[in-house]
């Protein structure tokens, strides 16, 4: 069987429906008590689609046997995958979409700025400054003449008793330091 996410030829569409519901919720148990949510409600507000197609629900054994006639887990992972990519391309799009208003927009105050400067008027540098920093910073690139470089350092190894101990020598002689220090700052009464 080829495995799609569209409904496959001599699939109901209850049982597609049921299958749309198991990607959702993720196993056999928690799909069929979902569906026994939607079916006690009177409105389908939860999931109108799945209310319209799925009616009464099946037995496990039922949700199982479709489970395995239909391969649920192979279709769910690649329909999870095809979601994925969706949601990429998606997020690009709307990237995209962002840089260009925002292109049109800095475009739009530039023209602005330069019919200012031509009828005299005064543009200040920190204006245009401010223009090019909102602009960098949405394309996310750098607004300094540094680039902002971060990592993660490796986890330290745990310490050897030897260490622990020679620790908690420094940490007394410290504080036994601070207290002499704390005693010389007294003020002393003749």
């Amino acid at each position: 069987m080829n495995i799609v996410t569209s409904k496959i030829p001599g699939e109901r569409a209850k049982q597609y429906a049921a299958w749309l519901l198991y990607c959702e919720v993720g196993s056999l148990e928690k799909t069929l008590k979902v569906w026994e949510r939607i079916q006690g409600q009177n409105d389908t507000e939860m999931i109108p689609i799945l209310g319209v197609y799925m009616g009464k629900p099946v037995g496990l054994a039922t949700l199982k046997r479709w489970s395995s006639r239909y391969n649920w887990k192979e279709r769910t992972e690649l329909k999870n995958t095809e979601d994925l990519e969706d949601m990429r391309f998606q997020f690009k799009k709307i990237k995209q979409t962002r840089a260009y208003k925002i292109a049109i927009l800095l475009d739009r105050v530039l023209d602005r700025l330069s019919r200012q400067l031509d009828q005299g008027m005064y543009v200040s540098t920190r204006d245009l400054y401010t223009l090019w920093k909102m602009h960098r910073v949405e394309e996310g690139l750098s607004i300094g003449n540094y680039q902002v470089i971060t990592y993660q350092q490796p986890p330290a190894e745990p310490k050897s008793p030897e260490e622990i101990e020679l620790d908690k020598q420094i940490e007394e002689a410290v504080d036994q330091f601070h207290k002499n220090k704390h005693k010389d700052d007294q003020p002393t009464i003749t």
